[in-house]
């Protein structure tokens, strides 16, 4: 049989026993416990921390880390690579203490949107929820095209048969199952992955023999201006990007309680800087020996490791590294499925079935699918997305700042936005000559630049307490209330009662 048959057909083999798994899993949840609406887009405090750990790690490490990870060392080097991989694993641990903080002060919130909505109004509300959907959108695509980019690239075989196997079986089961059924087959997937992983690492370690290893590193493998500028551009854009995922946020509401999010969410994201590390490490030792590059963008040069110089590597640990992709790939397309779901059922199809929003995600699959098989570049595509979260995220967190409740306000957030954007735009204007066509395309599609994501978060902040200053003047002199009254969620009007008539049973026992 051909390496390609026999990939396909045991590639195929695992994305369908674990989607069998699932559905079993959901299945059986739904004898003992019918879920409601909420718990199937939240799973509110059942998951504790060894289950969170794993399903932090496994709904973050995706069959983009294969690619993504070595073809970023091409350009920015090791400083690059290491700046990258950490990047990978900080923002979960940063994500999970902002919910926890979200989580206590609006502990009935479903979604981001839905602080977002009570904090800031409807337009924000909007903006925020279109950015979400886009992201996610850009991660799903990435998924796709890495999937497609294995089968075409490394295997020799068609990219469109298994990502619609992948499309087609983590919407069915995820559908059948919600958020508590994907963080379950998180584990099976994330434990399994490892177990490869280990393997070819051995396999890396008995036939890693170059004849010649430069030192020093060669230029583009060694400190360069890519590999710092990364230093401030890659925590930043992995944070952002990160925020305006649903896929964390839904595990912050699963977790048990603070204490299981807040360590399940350590050992995730330390698992996530390990693994994409050693991914992009591979990358790196094949670009060090001087092992000829299978694709120019670096993209498999993972694969190119494997081969060990020759043309192809064993098929049988091509296999092996198939299946560790496949496992990822299925892992974080079921949780980006899943957080999409949330996010549209939170806003837009509110008190209604949840069927409405899985039957849209499938119609959503379609045209990402569509784009997938065009084989656009990985790193492009998460930048675009990256840009578009850093532009929003300041005007975003500032929210969640008691000091500024009533003088942050839905307008203000917006001109933040709008000059965090703009900020871009000169950037990219003055840096190419001041061709604004050129410019927008070097910031927005070529390079990860430090500028492009330092830029809109001081801008951004800069903007939202400019419009803040001159709404005040406006809603003063017009004799309007400022700071603006705040329309709190109705949990935290509850408890705001409560603290009052505790503060007047005190008063009136100490009279």
């Amino acid at each position: 049989m051909s390496l390609v048959s026999v990939t396909y057909g045991l590639a195929i083999t695992t994305i369908v026993v674990f989607g069998v798994g699932a559905l079993f899993l959901a299945r059986r949840r739904q004898r003992i416990k019918k879920d409601d609406t909420e718990f199937f887009l939240t799973a509110r405090h059942s998951v504790p921390e060894r289950t969170i750990a794993w399903s932090f790690y496994a709904s973050g490490v995706g069959a983009w880390t294969i690619f993504s990870l070595p073809a970023y060392a091409l350009s920015a080097g090791i400083i690059g690579l290491i700046s990258y991989a950490v990047s990978c694993g900080l923002p979960i641990l940063i994500v999970a203490n902002v919910g926890a903080v979200l989580h206590r002060k609006y502990p009935g919130v479903l979604s981001l949107g839905d602080f977002v909505q009570w904090r800031f109004g409807f337009i924000p509300t909007i903006i925020v929820t279109l950015v979400m959907l886009f992201n996610m959108s850009i991660g799903l695509c990435a998924e796709y095209t890495s999937i497609g980019n294995l089968m075409e690239l490394v295997i020799g075989g068609p990219r469109l048969p298994i990502i619609l196997c992948v499309a087609i079986v983590t919407s069915l089961y995820t559908a059948a199952g919600g958020l508590y059924v994907s963080i379950l087959t998180d584990v099976a997937q994330g434990v399994f992955g490892i177990t490869l992983l280990l393997i070819m690492a051995i396999y890396v370690a008995v036939t890693y023999r170059p004849e010649n290893l430069p030192t020093p590193l060669p230029e583009g493998l060694g400190p360069n201006y890519w590999g710092w500028a990364a230093v401030g551009a890659m925590p930043i854009s992995m944070t952002c990007a990160t925020f305006f995922s649903e896929a964390p946020w839904q595990r912050i509401w699963a977790s048990a309680d603070e204490r299981a999010l807040r360590r399940g969410s350590l050992w995730g994201a330390m698992g996530l800087i390990v693994v994409c590390f050693l991914y992009g490490f591979g990358g790196f030792l094949a670009l060090w020996a001087g092992y000829p590059m299978s694709a120019p963008d670096g993209s498999t040069l993972f694969f190119d490791l494997l081969g060990a110089g020759k043309e192809k590597a064993p098929g049988w640990i091509l296999v092996l590294a198939s299946l560790a992709t496949v496992t990822m790939n299925e892992g974080n397309v079921d949780s980006l499925q899943n957080a999409i779901v949330d996010t549209l059922a939170s806003r837009f199809f509110r008190g209604k079935s949840v069927w409405y929003p899985r039957v849209l995600v499938f119609l959503i699959n379609i045209p990402i699918v569509f784009v997938s098989l065009k084989g656009y570049n990985i790193m492009k595509l998460y930048l675009i997305g990256n840009l578009v979260c850093t532009i929003c995220a300041v005007p975003l967190l500032l929210g969640l700042v008691d000091r500024f409740e009533g003088i942050v306000t839905g307008w203000s957030m917006v001109f933040g936005v709008i000059t965090g954007f703009f900020s871009i735009v000169v950037f990219g204007y003055l840096k190419n000559g001041k061709d604004l066509a050129v410019g927008m395309q070097y910031a927005f599609i070529e390079s990860y630049d430090w500028p492009s994501f330092v830029l809109p978060l001081v801008f951004s902040f800069i903007g939202v307490f400019v419009a803040a200053g001159v709404e005040g003047v406006i809603r003063k002199a017009c004799g309007f209330e400022y700071p603006v009254p705040l329309n709190l969620p109705p949990q935290a009007h509850a408890e705001a009662d409560q603290k009052e008539e505790i503060q007047s049973n005190g008063s009136s026992t100490v009279a």
